[in-house]
């Protein structure tokens, strides 16, 4: 590993926060008549605190965190339990995602996941080769996460447990378990969504407006926010409509975080978009290479913690970007380090400064 690795990452990750800074000045000038408005001030201050973030995370030697990986998933457990607990989840929206400390709030959501993240690479690197043998250890470890994540779908918070039990099994495939073992627990957990799709009518009707959006969508009052996500990615073509210049989201709600893929598609086009998606998917390949290395060291912690990383920031972005397109169902999930919001810059820049420090100690143990 060189030491252009690192530098890397790190140019990603400030390129892709520009390109944030940029797109929510761009959607937020709607709400004033100043590019200067209060949202667009709040989220440089969560840029700078992502930076300050990213720092603390780095300074952090990874044995701390494995070493702790149980206490890991207990705080997760903490966490899910006490966001449903009248007066002290905040209702919104019709549902308690958030917790409220007067001064600011956390998103339940957005914390449990670098605390998953840390007991699933923690459990798989203390059994990663029992894992490859038996299927105790996954049944173990899958049975945790999923008792988090039951949680929070209560709140609810559907996108969160289909990313996390998505990043669960990728990181036990990742760590070599056997696909027999694989396919029998996933046939489960498909039949537990299956069957939790019927259990919420709505989850049916946001299948129904997807596969038609404009007519069965508008009747059932469930595709005004995709009909104007397809609209914005037609107006954009090939160069976009320009910056500041878009029109549907004015129109779409959570146009700043949920559905700010569409709005940049809309005003850059499908140039615009294409390098956005592009730079995602390096910092995920970056990342992965940082996992593969820590794994030829047999630094399994490391390596299925930077792998979980990577499935992570790679799946919420597919989803993100599925659900502007109308090919995933509606879920409320930012576009990593460029939609809105304090709570998921903040986790996924600790993230990458946690990453970061891997990759510096993998170079440490090279120069032995």
């Amino acid at each position: 590993m060189t030491a252009k690795q690192p530098l890397t990452l790190l140019y990603l990750w400030v390129i892709l926060l520009g390109f944030g800074v940029i797109a929510v000045a761009s959607v937020s000038v709607h709400l004033a008549d100043s590019w200067l408005n209060s949202m667009f001030l709040r989220h440089l201050v969560y840029v700078v605190l992502s930076g300050v973030a990213l720092v603390l995370a780095y300074l952090i030697p990874t044995e701390r965190y494995s070493q702790f990986h149980r206490a890991a998933w207990l705080v997760a457990l903490v966490f899910a339990a006490l966001v449903l607990i009248p007066g002290i989840g905040v209702e919104s929206g019709g549902g308690r995602r958030w917790i409220s400390f007067h001064f600011f709030t956390i998103q339940v959501s957005e914390i449990v996941k670098p605390l998953l993240l840390v007991f699933i690479a923690g459990y798989v690197g203390v059994n990663f080769e029992r894992i490859q043998r038996s299927m105790v250890p996954l049944v173990t470890v899958l049975l945790s996460v999923g008792l988090v994540l039951s949680l929070i779908f209560l709140e609810p918070d559907f996108g969160t447990v289909a990313i996390m039990g998505t990043v669960a099994v990728g990181v036990l495939f990742l760590a070599k378990a056997r696909l027999s073992h694989l396919f029998v627990l996933g046939g489960i957990a498909i039949s537990v969504i299956a069957a939790l799709l019927y259990v919420e009518p709505y989850r049916v009707t946001r299948l129904v407006t997807l596969l038609s959006p404009w007519e069965e969508g508008v009747k059932l009052d469930e595709g005004y926010q995709l009909t104007n996500s397809l609209i914005g990615f037609g107006r954009g073509e090939f160069t976009g409509t320009g910056l500041g210049t878009g029109l549907q989201k004015t129109f779409t709600p959570a146009s700043h975080n949920d559905f700010i893929f569409a709005t940049i598609a809309e005003e850059t086009g499908v140039i615009g978009a294409s390098i956005v998606l592009g730079l995602l998917m390096a910092l995920v390949y970056k990342i992965s290479n940082v996992a593969r290395t820590a794994l030829r060291k047999d630094r399994h912690f490391e390596s299925m913690f930077c792998y979980g990383v990577a499935l992570l920031i790679g799946f919420q972005a597919l989803i993100h970007v599925g659900v502007n397109a109308g090919i995933f169902p509606t879920k409320g999930l930012t576009l990593p380090f460029i939609s809105y919001g304090g709570n998921s810059l903040l986790i996924l820049s600790a993230l990458i400064g946690m990453v970061l420090r891997i990759d510096r100690s993998n170079e440490v143990d090279t120069s032995k």
